[in-house]
């Protein structure tokens, strides 16, 4: 991207947002632009003075080319990030290999304790294919034993390997990793991991709307490195069933097809009319349902079957710690709300 279009891009932020923007550096692999970013990173700076609105800043790295001193400007200009880890070396070395095809994980191994020093709320984003379900558990221990504390699990929707057996075997999974989220849980210990805190959420909290989820466009909006304007990061792409999603140009602003995904995105899933986990599951997410489907509202099978299976382990998580009592889940979900939030406590 020229800095000329990333200045489009930030002040076309401080238009949109109200009382603040946020600029989010992503890829490809965006430290291979560290230059660059730098002077973004001024120029918003210097755009939230003028304009009179704050300014926060966000990355999606791999982390591999992270150095003392890059790790000490994020510090200074408050730049959260979250790398790509998906588990210990045997896991993270099926689907992560370098351009010269050897496995990255110690290359980033060897940089988490400096990551941490520097930014203790590291986010590690594991994607979970039908390669790594049976190493979830180890991967588990191996994240939390180096210290990160925010976790998040995504799952491969698009991989072409999934079978009735592997999702079996990822269920299994998933219950070795509710057992030690009850025990973290029971130890006292503060952390966030997505796979069950955000089912968990909703079954406590008022059931997921129709454009919560993903707010395709709504609230964030993803600039190619040409200018053009896509509702999610996901549609910046050089494939042809793209261009549909196209909603602008940061030259010449948004267009009247920026309301009309956001509308898209609001319609009801037709797919799922009566099922029970209705407002629980990620069905909601239209840029999801169009990588696995083609459209917004089409719901995969494939994601279909996961909800079904995620969200009763996650339930049953809720019902032994609420029946328990404990301390640490009672303050992570309840704490906040009151009692006209609750849709119903577990019992």
């Amino acid at each position: 991207m020229s800095l000329d279009t990333a200045r489009q891009a930030v002040d076309l932020a401080f238009e949109l947002g109200k009382d603040s923007a946020c600029v989010s550096f992503f890829g490809g692999e965006p430290l291979l632009e560290w230059p660059l970013i730098l002077q973004i990173i001024d120029y918003a700076k210097q755009q939230s003075r003028k304009v009179g609105k704050h300014i926060v800043f966000r990355m999606s790295t791999n982390g591999t080319l992270f150095t003392e001193e890059m790790l000490q400007v994020c510090k200074e200009n408050r730049v959260l990030f979250a790398i790509s880890l998906d588990g210990n070396e045997q896991a993270h070395n099926a689907q992560r290999l370098t351009a010269q095809g050897t496995g990255s994980f110690k290359l980033v191994d060897e940089k988490l304790e400096m990551m941490l020093r520097y930014n203790p709320l590291t986010v590690a984003t594991s994607v979970i294919t039908p390669q790594t379900v049976d190493r979830l558990a180890d991967s588990i221990h191996y994240i939390w034993s180096r210290g990160l504390r925010y976790i998040v699990h995504q799952l491969d929707y698009t991989h072409p390997d999934w079978t009735p057996k592997v999702m079996e075997q990822l269920s299994k999974s998933y219950e070795q990793l509710a057992l030690w989220y009850i025990e973290r849980m029971r130890a006292g210990d503060a952390f966030y991991m997505n796979l069950f805190d955000d089912k968990l959420r909703t079954h406590i909290r008022t059931p997921i709307k129709l454009g919560v989820l993903c707010d395709f466009g709504a609230k964030k909006i993803s600039i190619a490195q040409d200018g053009t304007i896509y509702p999610c990061v996901q549609f910046v792409s050089d494939r042809e069933d793209t261009t549909d999603f196209r909603i602008g140009h940061v030259s010449s602003g948004l267009t009247p097809r920026w309301q009309e995904l956001i509308a898209a995105n609001k319609q009801e899933r037709t797919d799922c009319k009566g099922c029970a986990l209705l407002g629980r599951c990620s069905n909601y997410c239209g840029c999801l349902n169009w990588q696995t489907t083609g459209s917004v509202t089409g719901v995969s099978p494939i994601l279909c079957a996961h909800e079904q299976m995620l969200i009763p382990i996650a339930d049953e998580i809720g019902n032994i710690l609420f029946k328990e009592k404990n301390p640490m889940f009672i303050r992570k979900h309840y704490k906040h709300l009151k009692e006209t939030d609750f849709v119903h406590d577990f019992d």
